[in-house]
C-alpha cells in the first residue's frame, strides 16, 4: 500500500484486528449458549442427548457451508 501514512495504515490495521476479535467474540458467544442448552436440557437418554448434539453438530456444519460458499 503504497502512498499511505504509516500511521494512518497502523490504525486501520490495529482497527481492522479489533473489529476481528469483537466478531470472533460474538460468534464464540452465540455457540457457546446454544451448546450450553443442549447441555442443560433434562435429557432421558444418552441416545436423546446424542441426538441433540448431532443437531448442533449439523447447525454448525450447515452455517460454516454457508460462509464458505458466500466468500465470506
Amino acid at each position: 500500500m503504497e502512498g499511505l501514512d504509516p500511521k494512518i495504515l497502523n490504525k486501520l490495521k490495529q482497527k481492522v484486528q479489533k473489529e476481528l476479535a469483537l466478531k470472533e467474540i460474538e460468534t464464540i458467544e452465540y455457540w457457546l449458549n446454544e451448546l450450553l442448552k443442549v447441555y442443560q436440557k433434562n435429557h432421558q437418554s444418552l441416545a436423546e442427548f446424542k441426538a441433540e448434539i448431532r443437531q448442533f453438530i449439523d447447525r454448525m456444519k450447515n452455517r460454516l457451508e454457508i460462509l464458505k460458499t458466500k466468500g465470506y
